[in-house]
């Protein structure tokens, strides 16, 4: 048989009949639909502010957790908007709607709808920041709010009222302070500022599985956030976290002692410094570690999400010594000998400029 009259003659292809009153139907009703639409927007004008048509500027809360209803009713009585229905269809039209941020912005008033998102989503709106940076020291933070306009007694009663996680109730914040951008609203206290930042620390660790790993190392959870910490204060580069996370933990084990910098830079409260002096080294500070084995008495800043995650889940390997041999190029190994020519490349790297800034 010929594959012609097998496809023509005896294949029978049922022919689906078309519905031409469900197909008209749906054109009425989409036909409504537009005309409805632009029926709307010619009878109801006055529900929206004309573009280019922008008043003065103001100081606008948005609350953390605010839906688009919410946002379009507080932009409506501060005069931003000139209803909330308006904005709240703007925002339902807009994707990027979704990632406007809580916050203190300084807005114009008369906005349009698609205006006023604009501006929500203008990042340089937003005010009253206040930046607590990766590896940040309770020490940086005190003095960065005391320039925010705190006065020292407020700021240092502030720190002296959180609440800590109980797993962490060790006196004083350092280490617990998440990094991130948190918001000081016109007439608002360090306190507020400061819990938030503890509150999302707890989040954060729980997120991360920070306490079972923490059982899994036997270590406690106050030992596994100092290694993060020091992590943290010694990579220069997220993607070598991992890395150093091993180092420390290969000495450890077999009872090799730190010798972090980064350590003894925070028992001196300095910054920035590439090279550590002798004088440096003969510390009697039990954050010398390379003085003292085994860890440091406490956490030496607060460490972010990457050095927290690299601490949890290290990178595999055998390594004992890191060296930074240039911006961007560290260098990891378990021999001494390779560590001393990568060390001795540093040090020829350094005298010839390549670390242009640092001490």
């Amino acid at each position: 048989m010929r594959m012609a009259d097998l496809v023509e003659d005896d294949l029978v292809v049922p022919k689906k009949s078309v519905n031409l009153k469900a197909i008209f139907s749906i054109v009425i009703v989409f036909i409504v639909l537009i005309f409805g639409v632009v029926f709307w927007n010619q009878t109801h004008p006055d529900l929206d502010y004309p573009a280019s048509t922008a008043g003065p500027e103001i100081e606008v809360n948005i609350p953390a957790g605010s839906s688009g209803v919410e946002i379009g009713r507080i932009l409506t009585k501060a005069g931003v908007v000139k209803t909330s229905l308006i904005f709240f269809r703007a925002a339902t039209g807009d994707k990027r709607a979704g990632s406007i941020s809580a916050g203190l912005y300084l807005l114009n008033t008369h906005l349009s709808a698609k205006e006023a998102i604009a501006q929500l989503l203008d990042k340089k709106r937003l005010q009253g920041k206040f930046l607590i940076v990766e590896g940040a020291r309770i020490s940086e933070v005190r003095k960065n709010l005391i320039n925010e306009g705190f006065s020292a007694d407020q700021v240092d009663q502030a720190f002296a009222d959180l609440k800590l996680p109980s797993e962490f109730n060790i006196g004083n914040a350092e280490g617990l302070l998440f990094p991130a951008n948190y918001t000081i609203l016109p007439g608002g206290d360090p306190g507020t500022l400061l819990q938030s930042a503890i509150n999302r620390f707890a989040q954060e660790l729980e997120k991360l599985q920070f306490y079972p790993a923490a059982r899994d190392r036997d270590l406690s959870p106050f030992e596994l956030l100092i290694i993060a910490s020091i992590v943290q204060g010694e990579g220069f580069n997220q993607d070598d976290f991992g890395k150093i996370a091993t180092v420390i933990y290969n000495r450890l084990k077999i009872g090799m002692a730190l010798q972090m910098d980064s350590t003894l830079l925070y028992a001196n409260q300095s910054r920035g410094e590439i090279r550590v002096s002798n004088r440096e080294l003969k510390s009697s500070s039990k954050y010398n570690t390379y003085k003292y084995k085994g860890l440091p008495p406490g956490p030496i800043g607060s460490p972010g999400s990457a050095a927290l995650t690299a601490t949890i889940t290290p990178t595999p390997g055998s390594w004992l010594y890191f060296v930074t041999v240039a911006p961007g190029e560290t260098r990891f190994t378990d021999k001494y000998s390779e560590f001393l020519k990568s060390k001795a490349e540093f040090i020829r790297n350094y005298k010839a400029g390549l670390f242009k800034g640092s001490k």
